[in-house]
């Protein structure tokens, strides 16, 4: 897990910036708000333990919190995806697969990933949202937010996979 510090690093100051200076800048409409930055919670280690999942997410989210000031939504859904994290994998991955050490577009295959970030993008983008809003008055309205943000945040998540993620280990089944 060591020798994975480096690019883990790497990867979460190229998301931090990206959704800082990017991301958040970016208004297709009230109805669309692009998150990356879950990313970096979702590509670690698969042996990282929940409790160092959970303290990630706690602390990338909050440097995310800093820069947009959005006080501590960012880090409380991160708290949220690195403890869910481990039970969503068991629960999309056919037993007896073998994985590599990080989840990978190339080892794990297309359809695996689609589901891995749409599942995990549409409970932390569900839960930020929520947070954010502080009411279920607009129900309807946040909901259409939510899906919408979930399928474009997916699609510049697989964007941002396939132009950085290793290609050893080809297979799309």
């Amino acid at each position: 897990m060591l020798n994975q510090l480096p690019i883990n690093f790497i990867r979460f100051a190229l998301l931090l910036l990206a959704q800082i200076l990017i991301f958040s800048k970016v208004n297709f409409s009230i109805f669309v708000n692009p998150y990356v930055f879950p990313l970096f919670i979702l590509l670690l280690p698969f042996e990282t333990p929940r409790w160092l999942l959970m303290l990630v997410g706690f602390f990338a989210g909050l440097a995310l919190d800093v820069f947009l000031g959005s006080t501590g939504m960012h880090a409380a859904a991160g708290v949220l995806i690195g403890y869910l994290r481990p039970f969503l994998i068991n629960i999309i991955t056919p037993k007896g697969t073998e994985f590599e050490i990080s989840p990978n577009v190339y080892a794990q295959g297309l359809p695996w990933f689609i589901i891995y970030l749409g599942v995990t993008s549409l409970v932390y983008l569900s839960f930020y949202f929520f947070i954010e809003a502080a009411t279920f008055s607009g129900f309807w309205l946040l909901s259409a937010k939510i899906i919408m943000s979930t399928i474009i945040s997916v699609a510049f998540m697989l964007v941002f996979l396939f132009l950085f993620s290793s290609r050893k280990n080809r297979r799309f089944a």
